[in-house]
């Protein structure tokens, strides 16, 4: 069965570790979302030539694999190149994972 979709539906219950903007809640599907916005603003707002849709895409998917593994706070995360390391081969388990519930085509 193909269930990237159930998977990619639970975003909005995965809560996030925001570093920076602590003042509320936000799930990584909301973030991702602010990401993806991002692409506009930088190419109608700065002039800085970009693919707003290819950015668009990335940004929206870019902390997918969190579905499956948590957000982990950012401290934690590059406390140390080892921790990193691991923590890496974590996210690269978890995306493969999910590719593996797309259809082949």
């Amino acid at each position: 069965s193909y269930n990237f979709f159930a998977y990619i539906s639970r975003m909005r219950y995965i809560g996030r570790w925001g570093l920076m903007r602590n003042t509320f809640e936000e799930n990584i599907q909301e973030h991702s979302h602010m990401v993806a916005r991002a692409a506009v603003i930088r190419r109608d707002i700065y002039g800085v030539p970009c693919d707003p849709d290819r950015c668009a895409s990335v940004a929206l998917f870019h902390d997918s694999s969190e579905i499956l593994t948590g957000d982990l706070p950012t401290p934690i995360k590059y406390h140390s190149a080892q921790i990193q390391n691991a923590y890496k081969q974590v996210e690269k388990l978890a995306c493969d994972k999910l590719l593996a519930t797309l259809p082949e085509e």
